[in-house]
Order: C-alpha cells, then structure tokens, then sequence
C-alpha cells in the first residue's frame, strides 16, 4: 500500500505530500523575491521564513506564500488534477476489468483500452506538470504590480 501511495499520491493528494528540501529552497527565494520586489516588508518575509521552516505539507505553502502572485498552484488547478486523476484510474481500471473479462471468455483481442488510457493519462500528465512548475519556480514575476 506505501508503493501505491507514493506513485499515486501525487496526483490524487497532492497537498498533503511532504516539502522536500528543492521545495522549501524554492519557497524561500520565493519569498525573498518578493521583499527585493517590495512586494514584502522585512518583518513580513522574515514572519513568512519562519512560517515556512516549520512547514511539513505543501498544502502548508498555501497559508505561507498567500497573497504573492503566482507563488502556489491555484486551488482550482489542484482540484482539476485530482478529478481528472481519479477520473483517468476509474476508467484505466474498468476498461481493463472488461478486457480480461472479455479474454476469460474467448474473445481475447489486442489491447485497445490503452488508447483511451494513454491519452487520458497524457491529460492527468499535463496537469500534473504544470502543478508542479509552481513549485519548481523559485523567482516571482517581477512585472505583475499589485
């Protein structure tokens, strides 16, 4: 059950993974980014440092870096990848349940669920990239004035 954790996780629960090491670095020049941009004051960034250090989900980055623009993924887009995650290992699941039913009984044929599976997975692959870029970003965009 821990394997399937944490090869699903990600795309099922994706607040709720733990901060690695890449992830707190990227927040904290987040906020650093922000108090050169004057977007912060220096007892504001430096609340936020000490917010973020004890910070263990990344759900947690949320309360951390809110109000910076474009510092966390939008809620909207999280709840999009775990719909369409879930959605896309229902239909993965089921389609595969027919199949073999099919082949029990003799009507064994190529694999055609894994096209629909593919390109659903390819779906659930773009949102899941672009939900991660937010966290691989480490700088805000110094054009966009608040």
């Amino acid at each position: 059950m821990n394997t399937l954790n944490t090869t699903l996780g990600p795309l099922i629960s994706p607040d709720e993974q733990q901060l690695s090491y890449s992830d707190k670095q990227a927040a904290h020049a987040k906020i650093e980014s922000a108090a050169r941009q004057g977007v912060l004051f220096a007892q504001d960034a430096a609340n936020r440092h000490r917010l973020l250090n004890e910070s263990h989900r990344r759900g947690d980055l949320r309360e951390v870096l809110a109000g910076l623009h474009d510092a966390v993924p939008p809620s909207g887009l999280t709840l999009a990848l775990r719909i369409a995650s879930v959605g896309w290992l229902a239909v993965c699941v089921i389609q595969f349940m027919v199949w073999f039913l099919l082949a029990v009984f003799g009507n064994l044929d190529w694999p055609w669920w894994l096209w629909s599976d593919i390109g659903l997975g390819l779906g659930v692959g773009i949102l899941w990239w672009t939900h991660e870029s937010y966290h691989r970003r480490s700088q805000l965009d110094p054009t966009v004035v608040r």
